[in-house]
């Protein structure tokens, strides 16, 4: 009978030692999954107040900010209820920064939109320039490799744009694009023929919009009539740097 009960108690406590065990590794489990989520999730002004309250530094959070995605909410009450909680002016200037865009944001019928350079280029025309003895201009052409664009828009596309602070709505147009089966194409120049020299993209080209402004740096873009079937391009007028082989920027669609 003793040794049973010694068997018993020992099963006993090997069964605690067991579940204590378990119990560490679950915890532990449990405090990684959660210091990996708070990494991984955006930071936002409560964390910012958290971080400092920990005592971590002006260097150490701002570089967080840099690393991480941001959803801030900055408004004047936001930024005094930061101010109050003991966040430094540095800190507070750089969450502002981070809010700021370097570069468009774009979507069309409410899917988003990423900027395509437009690095290729074709010379045509030259056969009809020569033939017709100089009568007739030479074209020269940018194109996007592919058929079609990975957006569809319809008809009545609706075209909205958050701008950076040093750009204008009015440097972005709607231009409708060449379908060359494997290509779209736009003319970007051109050079001999009756009127000389011709830099820029064809006035037949593009397509007539308005703009609305919806508040800050955004804007919605509308076709004035309905898009016909085809290929177009929401090209930024400006963007194009010829000596390094760029011959503009835009955002692609296709209208079926």
């Amino acid at each position: 009978m003793k040794i049973g009960v010694v068997i018993l108690r020992g099963v006993s406590v090997f069964r605690m030692l067991a579940l204590c065990a378990i119990g560490s590794i679950v915890l532990l489990g449990t405090q990684f999954a959660y210091s990996q989520s708070t990494l991984e999730s955006d930071v936002d002004n409560a964390r910012i107040i958290e971080m400092t309250h920990k005592g971590l530094g002006d260097d150490v959070i701002i570089a967080r900010i840099k690393a991480s995605a941001t959803k801030f909410d900055l408004t004047d009450d936001d930024l005094a209820a930061l101010k109050k909680a003991g966040v430094s002016d540095s800190v507070v200037a750089a969450m502002i920064q981070s809010t700021q865009l370097t570069s468009a944001k774009v979507a069309i019928d409410g899917n988003p939109v990423q900027v395509r350079t437009i690095g290729e280029q074709k010379v045509g025309g030259r056969l009809g320039h020569t033939i017709s003895l100089g009568i007739m201009s030479v074209k020269n052409k940018a194109y996007l490799q592919g058929q079609h664009a990975s957006l569809i828009a319809s008809r009545k596309a609706v075209i909205e744009i958050e701008l950076p602070a040093n750009e204008n709505i009015d440097n972005y147009i709607v231009v409708e694009m060449d379908d060359k089966g494997d290509r779209r194409e736009i003319e970007i120049g051109s050079v001999g023929g009756t009127v000389g020299e011709k830099v820029g993209i064809r006035a037949d080209r593009i397509v007539r919009t308005s703009a609305t402004p919806l508040g800050g740096r955004r804007f919605r873009v509308s076709p004035v009539k309905e898009l016909k079937k085809g290929e177009y391009i929401l090209y930024s007028v400006g963007s194009a740097d010829f000596p390094h082989g760029v011959y503009g920027q835009g955002f692609d669609f296709t209208v079926q």
